[in-house]
């Protein structure tokens, strides 16, 4: 099953033990290198909101969703502070002739902005 980026590049990074969203010490990664986090369902969406809370907190490492993401969910798990996630080879060869940007327009906020939220007074 390959590891693709929001590129759509197929990555050759080999991610640590998934981790569990909701068993996991969030407080604890410090300075980890790098995060698996675990679907365990096509319509689990833990591991989202660990990946934009981390993001949030200031997490700059790479973190990575394993399991069932799902096409669907794709682009809305590298809004969210993803960095690589993991398919199938089945919807490999359907994402391929369609890459991940078929929509111009996203619903979801970014969890990585480089604008701050408010402007200072």
């Amino acid at each position: 099953m390959p590891l693709i980026n929001s590129q759509g590049t197929v990555t050759a990074i080999s991610p640590p033990e998934a981790l569990d969203p909701t068993q996991s010490d969030m407080a604890a990664v410090g300075d980890v290198v790098m995060i698996a986090f675990a679907f365990d369902t096509p319509v689990d969406g833990k591991a989202f909101s660990a990946a934009a809370l981390l993001r949030a907190e200031g997490y700059s490492g790479t973190l990575i969703g394993v399991g069932p993401v799902g096409l669907d969910r794709l682009a809305y798990g590298f809004r969210s502070g993803f960095d690589v996630l993991e398919l199938t080879d089945d919807e490999w060869q359907q994402l391929q002739p369609h890459h991940l940007a078929p929509f111009p327009h996203h619903y979801q906020p970014v969890a990585r902005s480089s604008q701050p939220l408010k402007k200072s007074a």
